[in-house]
């Protein structure tokens, strides 16, 4: 069963981060107003996601204790990206349940139709990103991603984000993310912005 997924501290990290963003809340309305039920959904659906994203993509801990995690989707083949999603959308379809399957997945197609109006096919994809509010204001949230944009450099390529956190806006632009659009979803009725970083081509290596 998918409630039987063991949750790490990342996965418990990232529920606890994320439990009020409007998409996660709108794919969790299953649990109603019982916020317990919620962070345990999370923690299992971020379980499932720490899972695909290290079969096919890359994970970055914020720290050893694991108060945090970042997840991108990366440059790695398409069959495999697509075999580690389908396994995930598979497991999520139990844990949300119906309706919260339906709206994960009209959120999905929102957002991805958004996207088509950008050249980000070949992009790298910071798909989940959260520190434990707990050890939040430590610099992790800058850390967790630091290996990861470095990753992004090294193959000099473009990487994207979408978030529905203006007061985020900031962080992201010191990163070298810029707003490429703000775009209004129809299910979760939220805006959301999507943020674009321009590929950095490595320097080269001396001769």
């Amino acid at each position: 069963m998918v409630n039987a997924v063991p949750q790490s501290r990342a996965a418990r990290s990232l529920a606890a981060a994320l439990i009020d963003d409007p998409f996660y809340r709108t794919v969790t309305l299953a649990c109603g107003d019982d916020e317990a039920a919620r962070l345990e959904m999370l923690a299992v659906y971020f379980e499932l996601a720490l899972t695909e994203g290290r079969q096919a993509g890359r994970v970055d801990l914020a720290d050893i204790d694991g108060n945090g995690a970042a997840i991108w989707n990366t440059d790695t083949p398409a069959a495999a990206r697509q075999a580690a999603y389908a396994q995930r959308e598979a497991a999520l379809r139990t844990l949300l349940g119906r309706q919260g399957f339906a709206h994960f997945t009209a959120i999905v197609e929102n957002m991805e139709q958004a996207l088509s109006e950008h050249d980000l096919k070949d992009a790298w994809y910071l798909s989940i990103a959260g520190v434990a509010p707990a050890a939040q204001g430590r610099g992790l949230g800058a850390s967790v991603l630091a290996p990861g944009l470095a990753a992004v450099d090294q193959a000099g390529a473009v990487c994207f984000l979408e978030t529905y956190n203006e007061r985020s806006l900031p962080f992201y632009g010191r990163l070298g993310f810029t707003v490429a659009g703000v775009y209004k979803e129809a299910v979760t009725g939220c805006d959301y912005w999507l943020m674009v970083r321009p590929s950095v081509r490595p320097s080269k290596l001396p001769d």
